[in-house]
């Protein structure tokens, strides 16, 4: 019902006791160690000051709390959405960067609001797979790309595709301060060599969750430290944070309407990756508790959290894979872990602000690199490679185009070949001669079974798909086509098998009238069997002295004058054998 997903959901209290709370507030400590520096490295990727990110970190998720169904994401900065923002702002001045940004989250913020109050949160079904496979792996060299001069000590302009990135990169590459890419360097290697083996040695150690969690996320942290007191030593050599401001944020400028008009298409690409990359992350994690996700009711949450976020001093937000999981695993029961963690990201602002300004900026860089290395898939790739080189080449179109000409414009595209794939591949519909290796008991496609056709002159024809206003004609062509190769065989009667026929529009009605006549002038019936209450209802409009109903195709052909009975063989198998 159109409405009922901006109605706060709170059902979850009910059952919430002392016990949830202490889980809650574990998950939430262990929560917030990850979120604190990813929070202020995402404001970095996003070329925003650091305490954006954690403005962006605190109000979101109580937004999400009321409003969301999942027990465990984690809302606020993420990489992709980072990207498109820092590739919007990039060459705006200062004041109106500021204004960018929160007008990408408005906008975006609106259109997932409209999307879950109208109950429309099934359009994220048409971003495909392959597609989003390809965009996020080609996001992930562009993040990494964005985040190479920082981590060399380099000043480059922001680029927004690979080529200009590296060619920016490549000019400067000469003035690359040693001591920040040692200090990069050690800390991106060391972050990689955690994330892959810190979890299973401790697990070995005799750790198990959710302390095991608690402290492989606190190592990336103690790397960051450990970076800052090297780079203190080298003082001004070594860039750090910028210092963060005290007191609250204020109200962001919303600029004119030419400006929202501009960065409409930037604000359109943020709400997709938002609601795509969050519902995916909410689905990854319905299973365990077989929690009922209502993809409507994520896109009122992820709208509000956005709008929330820019009038409290952040920016764009989605939902985070890696610490949702995270939240998961520490043992959380409600959203209020998420509450938690963003609690103790205002106290780190309001008592430990000075000491987040010696963070060195390359050790945020390569906490950002070493995070995007699970956006690129390339198990499922190959899954999908094999199971349609088709689908594979969307794959790869939607990762070159993004990593040519940007995140805006690859994602465009990447959705724009999924759709036409999917057109072609429906305006195309297999439509098969039909025969029986049983003695009648069950019919299957000549042209890709090993069976016969044993009815003629009675000719069983199968419809693989729904018929609509773009396939409708195609059908027509080849039902002719195929009898066409039955002249010397005295066709009569045409037998329509519509089991997986499970719509037909006006378009589909006018071509199977039209069927029926042309047939009916070549003296031949029309018989449809197995058809679909609802598209039985449609074809009532169908001449009835001209087309026939039958509940088997067996019944069909039977009523055609061909006594299938007669044709049984009782050792004959079963299909399948």
């Amino acid at each position: 019902m159109a409405g009922k997903a901006l109605i706060p959901r709170f059902g979850w209290l009910s059952s919430y006791g002392g016990g949830g709370l202490l889980k809650d507030g574990i998950a939430g400590l262990i929560l917030s160690i990850l979120l604190v520096p990813q929070a202020m490295a995402y404001a970095q990727l996003a070329g925003l000051p650091p305490q954006m990110g954690l403005f962006a970190a605190m109000t979101p998720p109580l937004l999400y709390a009321i409003f969301g169904t999942s027990n465990y994401v984690s809302v606020g900065p993420v990489a992709l959405v980072s990207l498109i923002v820092a590739e919007a702002s990039s060459g705006a001045p200062g004041g109106e960067a500021m204004s960018v940004v929160a007008i990408i989250a408005i906008q975006a913020g609106l259109i997932l609001l409209l999307v879950g109050a109208l109950g429309l949160g099934r359009l994220v079904n048409f971003v495909s797979e392959p597609a989003l496979l390809g965009f996020t792996a080609a996001a992930a060299f562009l993040i990494a790309a964005s985040q190479l001069p920082t981590m060399l000590g380099l000043d480059t302009e922001r680029a927004g595709n690979l080529p200009a990135a590296l060619g920016a990169l490549w000019q400067e590459l000469p003035q690359t301060s040693i001591p920040t890419a040692l200090i990069g360097g050690a800390a991106l290697i060391a972050l990689l060599v955690l994330n892959r083996l810190a979890a299973p040695l401790l697990w070995k150690m005799g750790v198990f969750p959710p302390w095991r969690q608690a402290v492989a996320k606190s190592l990336p942290l103690l790397v960051i430290v450990a970076a800052a007191l090297v780079a203190a030593s080298y003082g001004d050599a070594v860039s750090t944070v910028q210092a963060i401001e005290p007191g609250l944020p204020s109200l962001p400028s919303f600029g004119t309407p030419d400006l929202w008009l501009s960065l409409a298409p930037s604000s359109v690409a943020v709400a997709i990756v938002v609601f795509v990359t969050a519902t995916a992350v909410a689905k990854s994690l319905a299973g365990t508790d077989r929690s009922h996700l209502d993809t409507s009711r994520e896109a009122v949450a992820l709208g509000a959290g956005n709008i929330v976020a820019a009038l409290t001093g952040g920016y764009a937000v989605g939902a985070s894979l890696s610490r949702s999981a995270l939240v998961e695993e520490s043992g959380a029961r409600s959203p209020i872990s998420s509450v938690v963690a963003a609690a103790v990201v205002l106290a780190t602002m309001l008592f430990l602000a000075p000491l987040l300004a010696f963070l060195p900026q390359t050790a945020l860089a390569a906490l950002v690199i070493s995070a995007v290395f699970g956006l690129i898939k390339l198990g499922e790739m190959k899954s999908i490679w094999r199971h349609d080189r088709l689908e594979g080449i969307i794959v790869a179109i939607a990762f070159l185009a993004t990593l040519m000409l940007g995140v805006r414009l690859g994602l465009a595209i990447g959705a724009g070949v999924s759709v036409a794939h999917f057109l072609w591949f429906s305006s195309v519909p297999r439509v098969t001669r039909i025969g029986s290796d049983d003695g009648g008991r069950s019919f299957r496609s000549v042209d890709r079974d090993d069976v016969e056709i044993i009815t003629l002159p009675v000719l069983g024809i199968r419809i693989d798909r729904s018929i609509y206003f773009a396939n409708a004609e195609y059908v027509e062509e080849r039902i002719f086509k195929l009898i066409g190769r039955h002249d010397d065989d005295g066709v009569s009667c045409i037998v329509l098998d519509m089991r997986s026929v499970n719509g037909v529009d006006a378009s589909g009605v006018a071509m199977l009238r039209r069927l029926a006549e042309r047939l009916e002038r070549a003296e031949m019936t029309v018989h449809f069997a197995e058809v679909h209450a609802p598209v039985l209802e449609k074809l009532k409009v169908l001449d009835p002295a001209v087309c026939q109903y039958h509940r088997t195709v067996a019944e069909a052909v039977n009523s055609c004058g061909v006594d299938l009975n007669d044709m049984r063989d009782d050792t004959a198998g079963v299909w399948p054998r």
